[in-house]
């Protein structure tokens, strides 16, 4: 036989397990992006500035703590709504302090909506980190933008990285692996650096820096003397010097590109800033068993 208050009952527990529902599927979505956030602390050093170079920490952090936040208030509107529930006296009743449930919990998502978008957009910057061995032997290439980098990462692993003849083509970190005698190199193409401090250097030339700074056991720094990259021959000079005086513990070997489009006195003018400089061209190989050569030197 069905009592008078069967109805009512149904009701509340109806109504209470759609806000336990809708309330532990927001908190578990929240929880579970802070929690599958990486510690920085636990990262090696180079990815360590390398999330620096490309996201805002600082705002991620309090992003974080904001949805961890938000997770822990949708909580207590959940409590506070199943109390609310118990003393319901008509399934109307109950379904009414549903809908304030859900109003309230929406609001909230509403106000984390910043954050929300924050995270997802660093997530998708972090998602796609160059994946480095820490501890394999390092050559990293760098330079001004346009001076053939990418193309001496061809030459010298035969990877195949997208290449256009326009500055800024490398937006991120390239990778490339090659092997002599049994032993395994690796290969990082950077992308253009400027000179100038390093606080004016913009998120894409920072990255440069922290493979320079945490994985390079040799520097290929290239130069231009053609012109064609757009950039003057003395800026460069700069720049390579700046990184030899910054990066004192690693090798930095000093490559003249694009050698098929310079005539003797060109040459000769690069080795007046410059003695010790290799010419060739990434393009055409000329020059590469000598810059190999060089490089393998290094290693030793």
């Amino acid at each position: 036989m069905r009592t008078v208050g069967r109805p009512l009952e149904v009701a509340k527990q109806r109504e209470a397990q759609r806000i336990r529902v809708i309330s532990k599927t927001i908190r578990t979505t929240l929880t579970n992006l802070v929690a599958g956030t990486p510690s920085l602390s636990n990262l090696p050093p180079f990815y360590q500035e390398l999330v620096w170079a490309l996201v805002d920490v600082d705002k991620m952090r309090k992003s974080l703590g904001a949805i961890d936040g938000t997770a822990e208030v949708i909580s207590k509107l959940e409590r506070e709504h199943l109390r609310r529930l118990r003393s319901t006296g008509s399934p109307s009743g109950a379904a009414a302090i549903r809908r304030q449930a859900y109003g309230r919990i929406s609001s909230v998502v509403r106000r984390a909506g910043g954050h929300l978008a924050f995270l997802r957009e660093a997530a998708g910057k972090l998602t796609n980190l160059p994946s480095v061995f820490i501890d394999m032997p390092t050559m990293v290439i760098a330079g001004y933008p346009n001076v053939g980098k990418t193309t001496l990462l061809k030459q010298l692993t035969g990877s195949e990285p997208e290449i256009a003849p326009y500055p800024f083509t490398t937006r991120g970190l390239k990778l490339g692996y090659f092997e002599r005698n049994h032993v395994r190199y690796q290969v990082i193409d950077t992308p253009g650096l400027f000179d100038r401090p390093l606080e004016k250097r913009n998120p894409i030339e920072r990255q440069a820096i922290a493979a320079l700074r945490n994985l390079a056991d040799v520097v290929v720094f290239m130069l231009d003397p053609s012109g064609t990259c757009g950039y003057e021959l003395e800026g460069q000079l700069h720049l390579l010097e700046d990184i030899r005086k910054t990066f004192v513990d690693v090798k930095v070997l000093a490559v003249a590109n694009k050698a098929d489009l310079l005539d003797e006195q060109q040459m000769n003018s690069v080795r007046e800033f410059y003695g010790d400089v290799i010419f060739i061209s990434a393009a055409t190989g000329q020059g590469m068993p000598e810059l190999e050569k060089s490089i393998m030197k290094t290693f030793d």
